[in-house]
């Protein structure tokens, strides 16, 4: 091969290489209240960037400290959207910073007075997959400060749906600061 051709074909393979995209990047692990929450869903990464229609615009990342007024104590809910209609939504019945199992089967916050912790995921295509006895995970709270509001972990679920169909949530973390 000429020097000519080598330098080509080498300046080629180099474009292809810079020019692949890598796709989004999950967010950093922090407990600043950075406001972030990116996971992996069935191995893509997934980061809300809210939901909007032309009367009401939800943003990407909601929820906080909850004071549950039946069993008067502080509970920690994070729903987060995406504009394709998906959204995922973490719910722990304490805010005691450790490790809590998500592994009973409940109803979702608003269906349940009540509910036990959970993980929860919709779909696209409108199929809601929910954590239970033999659909579990975990979520990590690291952080869990009512004075500045800052609730930061890491999390990881395996959900199923009605009709069987099963996700998995991986490398979830998130950084939020809870409205006051």
């Amino acid at each position: 091969m000429k020097p000519k051709n080598v330098i080509a074909v080498n300046a080629m393979i180099m474009l292809i290489f810079w020019a692949c995209d890598k796709g989004p990047e999950l967010t950093p692990i922090t407990q600043e209240g950075k406001n972030t929450f990116s996971c992996k869903v069935n191995g893509k990464v997934w980061i809300p960037d809210g939901r909007g229609s032309i009367f009401v615009i939800i943003k990407a990342i909601n929820g906080g400290f909850l004071r549950n007024s039946l069993t008067d104590s502080v509970n920690v809910s994070i729903i987060t959207y995406m504009s394709t209609g998906e959204e995922i939504d973490i719910y722990l019945r304490s805010f005691e910073v450790g490790v809590h199992q998500l592994n009973k089967s409940t109803k979702k916050r608003g269906e349940a007075f009540n509910p036990q912790s959970y993980g929860w995921y919709h779909s696209a295509d409108n199929k809601n997959y929910m954590t239970s006895k033999a659909s579990t995970g975990q979520i990590v709270l690291v952080k869990a400060d009512t004075i500045s509001g800052i609730i930061a972990g890491t999390f990881a679920f395996t959900a199923t749906a009605p009709t069987g169909e099963v996700i998995k949530v991986t490398e979830g973390r998130f950084d939020i600061k809870s409205p006051q």
